[in-house]
């Protein structure tokens, strides 16, 4: 359960930051629009969507995955199942840095 732990504690702790990449993409979605020539914009837009996209697939996999009761560790994973938390370990990291770094991207497009 440890590892179980260890995966839902990223997961809360990016989840949260959905709503700042909400805010950004509202922030500069409007303004590239309105001026295709800001492609840096427009780049900044697409990542945060594609963050956005990635956090609601990994979430909408991993429940598929893994049991109510595997996640809240009623229930021990198994044998099987661990080489698949593994993975999934691995890609909440990997989600975590996509999602942190198209923020950073697009709070210092937004200041320029």
């Amino acid at each position: 359960y440890a590892q179980m732990s260890r995966i839902l504690a990223i997961h809360d702790e990016v989840m949260p930051e959905m709503g700042t990449i909400s805010g950004l993409i509202g922030q500069l979605e409007p303004k590239f629009l309105a001026d295709s020539t800001l492609v840096n914009y427009g780049a900044a837009v697409e990542d945060l969507k594609q963050a956005n996209g990635a956090m609601m697939q990994w979430m909408m996999d991993f429940s598929e995955e893994f049991t109510t009761d595997e996640i809240m560790g009623k229930t021990q994973i198994d044998e099987q199942k661990q080489e698949l938390l593994d993975r999934y370990e691995d890609s909440a990291n990997r989600l975590k840095d996509q999602m942190l770094g198209a923020i950073e991207k697009a709070q210092e497009t937004v200041k320029s």
